[in-house]
């Protein structure tokens, strides 16, 4: 049975969607509200997440592979390690959020890998904006991309993602201020700032510049999930940790974590 509804008098059919029209904001997030719990395929690839570009296309965004994702991930466990432990206080956000960004003049909704809000911004977001894409639009300060490119820049993948670098993500119309491209299956990374040429450094650990102050990404941990190291010994006995600032003790490393960001 076909998934059908109607929006502004205009029946909507799953299954059919017709990606050569434009569909209104209220289209869009009733069509991505439906995909949470129902897969489409197009091109032969798995889809339950769409962008919106400029003229009101719907932009299919495929499911990654679990290996991708699961770097995209740990990306963003350590952004939010970071703005817990240094009290930034602001936003992080996933493949799953979406942010309303101006492309020749034109509303476009575009959800990065990972992205991050200072405090400063998200305390004067409205709840409109912070709930819906009716409101104004903003953007995040940084962001990251995580794409299989291949080994160079003359091949179309990497083209590609360039191009949305370049044109959509890192504009006049946006507050974006840095950006990361990172291939884990090439070991490839490629660094975007405003107003400059983007830069390819080493594989290695990478710093959050004057955008993300103090913030280093521990290449290591991405290391393990591309190639992960033997199952660790189990402990031989349990070894309480005392919390160097009150007299509370813990049973392990992540009661303790807990306790100090939570407290201290």
């Amino acid at each position: 049975m076909a998934e059908t509804s109607k929006v502004y008098n205009q029946e909507i059919d799953l299954n059919n969607l017709d990606l050569k029209r434009s569909y209104t904001l209220k289209e869009f997030k009733y069509i991505n509200s439906r995909l949470k719990n129902y897969t489409l395929e197009i091109d032969g690839h798995p889809v339950n997440l769409f962008e919106l570009d400029k003229n009101g296309k719907l932009v299919p965004m495929p499911q990654t592979p679990c290996a991708r994702e699961a770097v995209v991930a740990e990306i963003a466990r350590q952004l939010c390690n970071w703005n817990i432990q240094t009290q930034q206080g602001g936003g992080v956000t996933t493949s799953q959020g979406g942010f309303n960004f101006v492309i020749d003049h034109q509303s476009a909704i575009r959800a990065p890998d990972v992205a991050f809000i200072p405090q400063n911004m998200v305390l004067r977001l409205t709840d409109k904006q912070a709930w819906t894409f009716q409101s104004a639009p903003f953007t995040p300060t940084f962001l990251v991309e995580v794409a299989d490119i291949g080994e160079d820049i003359d091949n179309s993948k990497f083209k590609k993602v360039d191009k949305r670098f370049k044109e959509e993500l890192i504009t006049q119309s946006t507050m974006v201020q840095l950006g990361w491209l990172i291939d884990p299956q090439h070991k490839r990374i490629y660094i975007y700032r405003r107003g400059r040429r983007h830069s390819n450094p080493r594989w290695g650990d990478i710093n959050g510049e004057n955008v993300l102050p103090g913030f280093v990404l521990d290449m290591s941990l991405i290391d393990r999930i591309i190639d992960p190291p033997p199952p660790a010994p189990s402990p031989q006995e349990a070894r309480q940790i005392n919390c160097p600032d009150c007299n509370n003790t813990f049973n392990n490393k992540y009661e303790f974590m807990k306790h100090y960001e939570k407290i201290h």
